[in-house]
């Protein structure tokens, strides 16, 4: 019975580290959507004042982004992955169009990013009792 009690609790060890192995951490994805949520408003105003620091906040989001593909990818859910390759290409293209005064270029680049952010949640967050999200 012991041997038994033994190859059971091995195989539940094994089975849970595969399930793990599988599941994608939601931490640096959490990090990046909370980078994502307090940059992106505030880029949407340094456009529209031609603020030049626009860029920076521009590249933070595209470094977020990838983040986000990377998880998606994983995670083998293939709207995640075209909505975060999206907003990295945008926030990438907002970065350059500040760099080059092309401010109508940047709007236009940061609305389709923003319109991104909707999709996803729409599709893969899920509001829980205690107020937090999680991935679904």
């Amino acid at each position: 019975m012991k041997k038994f009690a033994g190859i059971a609790a091995m195989f539940a060890l094994c089975t849970g580290l595969a399930v793990a192995a599988k599941a994608p951490d939601e931490t640096k994805l959490r990090e990046g959507m909370k980078l994502a949520g307090k940059t992106n408003g505030a880029l949407g105003k340094k456009i529209a004042a031609k603020d030049a620091t626009a860029a920076a906040d521009a590249k933070a989001l595209e470094g977020a982004f990838k983040e986000s593909h990377k998880f998606f990818k994983k995670m083998k859910a293939a709207d995640g992955v075209d909505w975060s390759k999206t907003a990295t290409t945008e926030y990438a293209a907002i970065s350059k169009a500040v760099a080059a005064g092309k401010w109508e270029d940047a709007a236009a680049s940061h609305k389709k990013a923003s319109a991104t952010c909707m999709a996803c949640h729409g599709a893969h967050r899920e509001k829980l009792a205690d107020g937090s999200y999680k991935v679904k």
